[in-house]
């Protein structure tokens, strides 16, 4: 655990540095907060999403309230998935059903951020 945690610090740096002001109001580590308490459900793929992890996806869906945040959303999510080699793909896009949280951001290493409204 110890060492997720370290990862997702680093993470949330590397994505700190990506993100360029003034394209869209939330920010990638909002993202990577919200989405951080998933992870060890996303890399086992095993029982239920605990319940802080569907708070911070049900948060995310309050952060990503317009187009330009959804795509940035979108895009940080791809980006942390890339660092997170061992999450389960088909797990993370069914995520927010899983959560009961309809969100209009895919979780897909796949999507096209830009195709997202």
């Amino acid at each position: 655990m110890k060492g997720v945690v370290i990862a997702l610090v680093i993470v949330v740096v590397a994505m700190l540095v990506l993100v360029k002001p003034g394209q869209a109001t939330v920010t990638c580590q909002q993202v990577v907060s919200s989405v951080a308490p998933c992870v060890p459900y996303l890399t086992s793929g095993t029982g239920s999403p605990p319940t802080v992890c569907c708070n911070g996806v049900s948060g995310l869906k309050q952060l990503a309230s317009t187009t330009k945040d959804r795509r940035a959303a979108c895009q940080c999510l791809k980006d942390v998935a890339d660092h997170y080699q061992n999450i389960k793909e088909d797990v993370a896009a069914s995520l927010p059903t899983a959560c009961k949280v309809q969100i209009n951001v895919p979780i897909s290493r796949s999507v096209n951020c830009n195709d997202v409204q």
